[in-house]
């Protein structure tokens, strides 16, 4: 992929076809051992507007990339219930082998190893052969990964350089790092690096003039005065004093300390673990999907809490739900590293460039969507991003991925003993075991239920059950203080129906109607009927409401639709001002 693609089996070149049909294995490679939904290989292959076949012509492209594999790797490509998946091993990806070793390079650099660092960098950086994918049409996943791996490409170079700086080759360094500052003059790292190869070559006035050609890029570009670290560089060249034998050291910028009080998580215990570890080694990106009100939050910040030793730059926090913040995120953002930009092009580069050097853990809660998180990632494998969305933000390349279910009986009750008298839920096991059915297992429900238990501490657990049990009710029932249920459920289906995609369109008019359906589990040719449209339109919708979590999916061809969920439905089908525009009828 580091150049044009390629494929090969058994040391022979593989036929890949046709412009689209490379399109549809690059992607797939772009996002290797995940599922790559089929309306975003679609978007892919023929932009927002596809043709009514793209369907068929998919399942044909597919089936053709299937035969290319020699019959022993055939099942590499499988077919998941919205979306296919490439399976590749360990060291097949030149792109994976890249990452790799270029990870294994800055950790020698840490260490202060130069020549092992040096061959990692450069043994990782020989697998270039031009730009990502050169031969292939870019859309927005395979751009998108472009712009990541590009960003991890102009690291590993500068790398390279601190460590040819490091064992005393300054004037090897000097060449590449002239060629990146005048690529991407707002890499600051980069210019530190040029400055002292020069100085050290007794180029003098070349590293004077480095860091005034810096300084003329930072504040025509951004309006901001170069970092601590490039002026105290520059300070320490006119002084003839620059002794430090690293290439660069630390920027001094603040440590933001932004994470959440510490919650208590309860019932989470394995997924608590393994999201610790994912977070253990510092790069790359981290999400917790899951439905509504199912505790991602808490879980992500418990875990952040667990790690932040790691993190010695300090932790961001940014909550991504709408009308948490007036301004441009990346600007709240840069506000927590002491850093005022009101420009959203200038905050992008400002960002990237103050957490260059960092080692940090960016959370950001409530996401919606990938395209609101990519511009939120740094650019530097040194940092982590820890995200908490409902859908699963698949198209975010190289990410692990953890997702969040309803508790199970047993942690559900200690869930409710945690914040209310242990002892009432014990004198009434009929009813606590009712409550829990009825707040489907969900944390956010049984945690508002144990609220109003608190709250009462002389009435039975049955009265509240009794009201929860009035299906016109519930949702409204399931609210204290500043949690709400229905508030929660809403968030999802608001972004549906806030999308102008015809396939979010066509989503939530299905959703408004499946809360009519006699049962909770149906086929898709079952709701078709009972729409009168296609199967194959109403599948498609079915597939985006699973993705974002307002539906779930049992077995092929078989959905379910929780009982809150289910409430749901029914409310935004009745209450004209939950229904979008498009829906209402006209006068």
């Amino acid at each position: 992929m580091l150049g044009g693609l390629v494929l090969r089996a058994n040391g022979q070149l593989l036929a890949l076809g046709t412009p689209k049909q490379r399109t549809l294995t690059s992607i797939l490679l772009v996002r290797t051992n995940s599922v790559v939904p089929f309306h975003e290989i679609i978007e892919e292959l023929w932009g927002a507007v596809p043709p009514k076949s793209a369907t068929a012509n998919l399942r044909t492209y597919a089936a053709r990339l299937r035969a290319t594999l020699p019959p022993a790797e055939r099942d590499r490509l499988i077919v998941r219930p919205f979306g296919y998946q490439l399976c590749v091993k360990a060291g097949e990806l030149d792109l994976k082998v890249f990452e790799d070793r270029i990870a294994s390079g800055h950790a020698a650099l840490e260490k202060g190893d130069a020549e092992e660092a040096l061959r990692h960098l450069e043994s990782g950086l020989a697998l270039w052969r031009g730009r990502l994918l050169e031969d292939v049409p870019h859309g927005p996943v395979i751009t998108a990964r472009d712009v990541a791996i590009s960003a991890q490409r102009h690291s590993a170079e500068e790398d390279r350089c601190e460590a040819l700086l490091m064992s005393g080759r300054p004037a090897l360094a000097a060449g590449p790092l002239r060629s990146l500052v005048a690529e991407h003059p707002l890499r600051e790292r980069a210019w530190a690096l040029l400055m002292r190869a020069l100085y050290a070559t007794d180029d003098l006035e070349g590293a004077l003039d480095a860091y005034s050609r810096a300084r003329t890029a930072m504040t025509e570009a951004l309006g901001i005065e170069p970092a601590e670290e490039l002026r105290h560089l520059h300070l320490a060249i006119l002084r003839r004093d620059l002794r430090q034998p690293r290439a660069v050291a630390s920027v001094t910028t603040p440590r933001p300390r932004q994470l959440p009080p510490e919650p208590t998580v309860t019932g989470r215990t394995a997924e608590l673990t393994k999201l610790t570890d994912h977070l253990g080694a510092p790069g790359g990106v981290v999400g917790v999907h899951g439905p509504a009100g199912s505790g991602k939050s808490a879980l992500a910040v418990g875990a952040a809490h667990r790690v932040a030793d790691r993190y010695p730059d300090g932790q961001l926090y940014l909550d991504l739900r709408p009308g948490r913040g007036r301004d441009d995120p990346l600007c709240r953002l840069l506000r927590g590293l002491d850093v005022s930009v009101t420009d959203p092009d200038a905050a992008l580069a400002s960002y990237r460039s103050r957490l260059a050097d960092r080692r940090m853990l960016v959370l950001l809660d409530n996401a919606t969507d990938a395209a609101q998180v990519r511009p939120l990632i740094p650019s530097t494998p040194r940092c982590t991003v820890l995200l908490t969305s409902c859908p699963m933000l698949s198209t975010l390349d190289g990410a692990l991925h953890l997702r969040v279910r309803e508790l199970g009986q047993a942690e559900s009750l200690a869930l409710l003993s945690l914040h209310c008298d242990p002892a009432r839920l014990r004198e009434d096991p009929d009813a606590s075991a009712e409550l829990v059915r009825l707040c489907d297992r969900l944390p956010l429900a049984l945690r508002i239920a144990a609220a109003r238990l608190a709250a009462r501490p002389g009435r039975p657990i049955r009265e509240l059950v009794e009201l929860l049990v009035d299906d016109r009710c519930r949702l409204d029932e399931l609210e204290a203080g500043d949690l709400s249920v229905l508030a929660s459920l809403l968030g999802p289906y608001d972004v549906l129906k806030a999308s102008e995609r015809p396939v979010d369109r066509l989503a939530v008019r299905v959703f408004e109607r499946l809360g009519s359906l006699p049962v909770a589990s149906f086929q898709v040719a079952d709701v078709a009927r009972s729409l009168w449209m296609p199967v194959g339109a109403v599948g498609r919708a079915m597939d985006r409401l699973v993705e974002v979590e307002l539906l779930s999916f049992d077995q092929r061809d078989q959905y379910r639709l929780s009982e809150l969920y289910r409430l749901l439905s029914r409310r935004v089908a009745t209450t004209p001002a939950c229904r979008p525009a498009w829906l209402m009828p006209s006068a």
